[in-house]
């Protein structure tokens, strides 16, 4: 794969600013000169990633992580190098300029994996659309199901893309192999297609979707991922999965359920008028809510709502209202919500709907507004207490006692205690019982599960505790990307055997001297040509993230010298006393003890960088 020229990733990190880039994924805020938000890697309640749009970087405290705008789309979307730079690209419309070959032009440009799969679902999903609003026989009757059947517009259809997928089992691999002649790898990675392992003719792979509505998704870029297919009339008799009403694509390189949350892409964009997400079960219903008026809708993919989806809601805003089915399943479904909702410290608010209806059919009936529908919602517990309630009234005692058990569960992971006793108050009153006999009760199930979760924590403190906050190699490095000619004469006046590699920090600063020496020292390439660890990464652009704040760098810079200096002859000390207590030879203790009082007296002159000219 040919390489992306320099000069062209360094036009991009001038051109492209890190908050652009982060703001897309995190709920940014200004404070001072930097912008602050939830990390995007780890859960967390309070704000501990920043943005330093002056150096373009990164930094996030809870998980480590740190670095410019490719690294944390490298980070985030787990792509490589080449692979964030061509997304970024893609995102701002720019240029891509690669290297040159052997004989002077510019190299043929081969595609990444991951930048051909989101170019196929982009082109395929142009296909369908035009197959839906074609005047073909298929075209006309899907035409009609959407707009009779499911009483949609087709301006809403124009506006999200609906499509239709052609009944043909060979139709679309072809039709997409005339636009563009994409890797064999690539169309075996998509999931639209069924290819067998020894077939090398792509015409004969066989599309996943046929006859089938079909849904776009998109991912929070805008970028088409995926796609859901909504069974039809004209779905073919020997599609494998024509018993399924709906299915989805199957896990990719950029499509991952478990991670996505369809519409988070539009509801975002609306979710400063409206101030909540409103969560429902499926794609269709999602387009129903949006046609409806409530913009802020999203759903999971087919599968159940995952603790990493909420927490990336939790991002954006932290209040939802959840509008699932009113069946059996959806009261299951609505009740693990809640518990994840609890532990990931969202203020979650649920709307019963009658039985036997869905959002789309609710919504097409009772056409509601916003203030209508959020008159329904229930608080937590109201909606938990009745949903585990049975159908035959006022339950008994040892009904009661079942009932607390599984709201105990769902409370335990509530982490604020205030919540948790307003939350026992009321289901004191929705079961009438004994306020105080819940909360003894509560606080007995607490410690039994206490005691089966122990966790002995003595040598996490223990080692935490034992922790520099900072060292002299970590204030060197501070300096050396803070101060280039104080740089050069660190390299000049170090020797190398002061530095123990015995931490990070230390191994670096060891190999940037060896740079600064040598003549290869590139401060603004360092982070993508010298280091490839993790670990490396973060370490480098922490410091590049950090300011050196003193009037007299000079002067850090010799105390910091004389410290490392310092270090190496009290080491060397040390291990001759050892050597002394371990031998008896008296000649030999005598030469150990005369090298100790050299030391003594070179100490005596530690090193000092001479004031710059």
């Amino acid at each position: 794969m040919p390489l992306i020229s320099r000069n062209c990733i360094d036009n991009i990190k001038e051109r492209i600013n890190i908050h652009d880039v982060v703001s897309q994924y995190v709920v940014l805020k200004r404070t001072g000169s930097t912008w602050r938000g939830l990390s995007p890697f780890n859960n967390e309640k309070s704000p501990s990633f920043f943005v330093i749009p002056d150096k373009n970087i990164f930094k996030c405290f809870s998980s480590g992580y740190a670095g410019d705008i490719f690294r944390f789309l490298q980070i985030k979307e787990n792509l490589s190098f080449q692979e964030a730079i061509e997304t970024i690209a893609h995102r701002f419309n720019l240029t891509l300029e690669y290297e040159e070959n052997e004989h002077g032009g510019p190299t043929s440009m081969s595609p990444s994996l991951k930048k051909e799969l989101f170019e196929i679902h982009e082109i395929v999903m142009d296909l369908f659309h035009d197959y839906f609003l074609s005047q073909s026989a298929n075209g006309k009757f899907v035409q009609n199901y959407w707009q009779n059947e499911r009483q949609f517009s087709i301006a809403l259809a124009k506006e999200f893309k609906i499509g239709l997928a052609p009944p043909e089992p060979n139709l679309l691999i072809q039709t997409l192999l005339k636009k563009k002649n994409f890797s064999l790898e690539a169309l075996r990675a998509c999931g639209l297609f069924f290819i067998k392992e020894n077939e090398h003719n792509p015409n004969r792979a066989l599309s996943r979707f046929r006859g089938r509505l079909i849904i776009p998704i998109r991912d929070i870029q805008e970028r088409v991922i995926a796609f859901a297919g909504r069974k039809l009339a004209i779905t073919p008799e020997d599609d494998p999965a024509k018993e399924a009403k709906y299915i989805n694509s199957p896990e990719t390189p950029i499509f991952h359920k478990g991670k996505t949350l369809f519409g988070l892409n539009y509801a975002r964009q609306h979710l400063e008028q409206e101030g909540f997400f409103l969560l429902v079960e499926g794609q269709l219903d999602t387009l129903r809510c949006w046609d409806s008026g409530f913009k802020t809708a999203i759903a999971p993919q087919g599968t159940g709502v995952t603790e990493e989806q909420l927490r990336t809601l939790r991002r954006y805003s932290s209040k939802i209202y959840s509008l699932l089915d009113s069946d059996n399943a959806g009261k299951k479904a609505s009740l693990r919500i809640l518990s994840m909702a609890l532990k990931e410290g969202l203020d979650i608010a649920f709307i019963p709907l009658p039985q036997g209806q869905d959002p789309d059919s609710y919504l097409i009936s009772q056409k509601v507004n916003a203030q209508e529908l959020l008159k329904l919602a229930q608080s937590p517990m109201h909606f938990a207490v009745h949903a585990l309630l049975s159908a035959r009234g006022q339950p008994s005692a040892q009904e009661k006692v079942t009932i607390l058990l599984q709201l105990f569960e769902i409370l335990k992971e509530c982490n604020s205690s205030v919540i948790q006793e307003e939350y026992l108050l009321e289901i004191s009153y929705l079961l009438n019982v004994n306020r105080q006999s819940i909360q003894l009760d509560f606080l007995q199930y607490k410690n039994k599960q206490k005691n089966f979760n122990k966790v002995d924590t003595t040598e996490k403190n223990q080692r935490n505790s034992n922790e520099k906050l900072t060292s002299v190699e970590y204030q060197l490095l501070l300096i050396i990307f803070n101060h280039d000619n104080i740089a050069i004469s660190l390299a000049q006046y170090i020797n190398p055997e002061w530095i123990t590699t015995n931490s990070l920090e230390a191994k670096l600063l060891l190999r940037i001297l060896n740079e600064i020496r040598e003549g290869l020292w590139q401060k603004a390439l360092a982070a993508e040509t010298l280091f490839e660890r993790d670990e490396e990464l973060n370490m480098i652009y922490s410091i590049l993230s950090e300011e050196l704040v003193t009037e007299d760098p000079l002067k850090i810079a010799n105390g910091c010298l004389k410290k490392l200096f310092t270090n190496f002859i009290d080491h060397k000390k040390q291990e001759i006393d050892h050597k002394i207590g371990t031998t008896s030879d008296e000649e030999k203790i005598r030469k150990l003890q005369q090298e100790k009082i050299n030391l003594r007296k070179i100490s005596q002159n530690p090193p000092f960088l001479p004031k710059l000219s």
